[in-house]
């Protein structure tokens, strides 16, 4: 995190800082304005090409490590988390219009990002939504004028000064799959009103507002991204967004920690240094500890990124930790100022405001914590259990199955769903599973798993899926061989890359093993075609899946309006 970039730009905070410093005492003498968003700011740095290392290689930048470097270092250098907020959505902005943009889009609009001259923002949020992509009442319909947004955000970053948002809302006239995109809106339009919030708790030197647009005519070419791109380019945005949430507890804490150091170093009470202290050198090894183990999950995170891997449970520890962790350190850093601590221009109390307003940016702290338990059951379903010593656990390919063990697969079936006549003589419908996972009691059959894989198209991209089927001997229902098998299982898939487990639900007592194994019910209809003649086939068994690996597939597969198996089902 203390690269070259970091450096340069912690340099420019530093700068700002102390002209920011000449200005309070301005202000004190009431020859200054009080302190707010600073436009000048973006001109600055945008000159500096802090915007532009936000963008890709191909575009001349450095990524996403880029914005991570350059925002960390200004936000540690200048100590102004306000600031820093409004520079992180404008970063998010940019990255949003590079990925997804034409090149006509990025002609008239990434110029004057990159320079400072535009602000931007991301309008998402809405009253009753908050940040729940499928409950959007925004809405784009067509008309022979053009297509007509008419949509209200509410509590978005950058509100008030920003040129551009990047508004999501439903298309009217398309597929529900097709529904849920993103559309580039200049506040300068005819409709296009910004309500500033004025009375935050903190975070003065950022901006705050609300969006409404009333029947305003967008330009045939305002959608950004391919039709229905919409959750997708937000799930993108969003673990950017909340990765350089990060970025600013981290900055807090180093802030805090170099303040209280240099006070504790400097600061002389009963004729020695405050720093000998034991209470003193408590507080500040504690923020110490916590910058650098938040430096070391963001680089884990930026690394897991940069390898394709999941990151959504991690950036909610990100956030937990990083709020207690930057709270803390605020607190501290008051205590270890003593009375000091307590003026606004010292700094120490303001930031302590800035960090209960981010508890909030970016999902709040109770909502990551149901996200990150989530994620706990669902790892919990992976885990391996042992069986008992009765039970013997198999796992066997279904083309070199051993011998007497396919009748023992279909005799089961049949006890266990007797009169099914698609399952007669078979231990599967129509496809035949690429494994399955046996569990014999004494020697004797007493269940097993069928596991059959498949790739399916879904939002542009190939997804891994697994079918799953089960069957336990009425004899040993309910003495935990389903719980066995199912964790088992899964526990194979997720080292397989499995990116969604997928049960129909035959009889409504298997509900309750699936739940406490972590899926989820799948409200959007499941479709294949039928093996034996073609035809098109909605499933009719309630289907409930699991997104391995804390992905949001469930959510994506809802806001397309459904999923298709491809031929022949399980």
């Amino acid at each position: 995190m203390r690269s070259a970039l970091h450096e340069r730009f912690r340099t420019l905070g530093e700068r700002y800082r102390t002209e920011r410093t000449k200005q309070g005492r301005q202000r004190r003498r009431g020859e200054a304005a009080a302190p707010g968003f600073d436009r000048a700011a973006f001109r600055w740095l945008g000159d500096a090409g802090m915007f532009r290392v936000a963008l890709e290689p191909s575009l001349g930048g450095e990524g996403l490590p880029g914005a991570v470097h350059a925002l960390a270092g200004f936000a540690a250098g200048s100590g102004d988390l306000g600031l820093a907020t409004s520079l992180l959505a404008h970063l998010v902005c940019v990255r949003l219009l590079a990925r997804a943009g034409t090149e006509a889009q990025h002609a008239r609009h990434l110029p004057r990002l990159l320079s400072g001259e535009w602000v931007g923002a991301v309008a998402n949020t809405e009253p009753r939504a908050g940040t729940d992509l499928l409950a959007l009442r925004a809405r784009v319909v067509p008309t022979p004028e053009g297509p007509r947004l008419d949509a209200r955000k509410c509590s978005i970053t950058n509100v008030g000064p920003a040129d551009l948002a990047i508004v999501s809302a439903r298309l009217g006239g398309v597929p529900p799959a097709h529904a849920v995109n993103l559309f580039l809106v200049e506040t300068a339009w005819p409709g296009v009103h910004l309500r500033p919030v004025t009375d935050l708790t903190g975070l003065a030197t950022s901006a705050t507002g609300n969006l409404i647009a009333r029947r305003v005519v967008l330009p045939e070419d305002a959608r950004l991204g391919e039709l229905g791109d919409g959750v997708r380019l937000f799930r993108a945005t969003f673990t950017e967004e909340r990765l350089l949430t990060g970025v600013l507890y981290l900055a807090a804490v180093r802030r805090c920690l170099e303040r209280g150091l240099t006070h504790a170093q400097s600061r002389r009470t009963f004729g020695e240094p405050l720093g000998r202290h034991q209470y003193i050198q408590e507080r500040l090894v504690r923020m110490r500890v916590a910058e650098e183990t938040l430096e070391a999950l963001l680089d884990a995170t930026l690394g897991a990124l940069a390898r394709g891997e999941e990151v959504f449970g991690t950036l909610s520890i990100l956030k937990l930790h990083g709020v207690e962790a930057a709270v803390d350190a605020a607190q501290g850093l008051i205590r270890i100022l003593g009375g000091k601590g307590l003026r606004r221009g010292e700094g120490a109390e303001g930031m302590l405001r800035d960090l209960l307003c981010l508890s909030v940016f970016g999902g709040t702290v109770e909502l990551h914590k149901v996200v990150l338990y989530n994620e706990t059951v669902r790892a919990r379903g992976r885990a391996r259990p042992a069986a008992s010593v009765d039970e013997a656990l198999e796992v066997h390919d279904t083309r070199e199955l051993p011998p007497g063990l396919e009748a023992e697969l279909c005799a089961l079936v049949a006890r266990c769903i007797p009169g099914e006549p698609a399952l007669r003589g078979r231990y599967y419908y129509d496809t035949r599973p690429d494994l399955v996972v046996t569990v014999r009691r004494g020697g004797v059959l007493a269940g097993f798993r069928a596991v059959t894989f498949r790739e399916v198209m879904l939002g542009g991209r190939m997804v891994k899926v697994a079918g799953l089927g089960i069957a336990v001997a009425p004899e040993h229902q309910r003495r935990g061989l389903g719980t066995l098998l199912t964790q088992h299982v899964l526990g194979l898939l997720a080292g397989r890359g499995v990116e969604l487990a997928l049960v129909f639900l035959i009889t409504r007592a298997g509900e309750k093993l699936l739940r406490s194994s972590g899926f989820s019910r799948i409200g959007a209809p499941v479709t294949y075609l039928a093996r034996d003649d073609g035809r098109l086939v909605t499933e009719s068994m309630p289907a409930y899946a699991l997104a391995l690996g804390g992905s949001a597939l469930l959510e994506e597969i809802e806001a397309r309006g459904g999923l298709h198996l491809g031929v022949g089902v399980w």
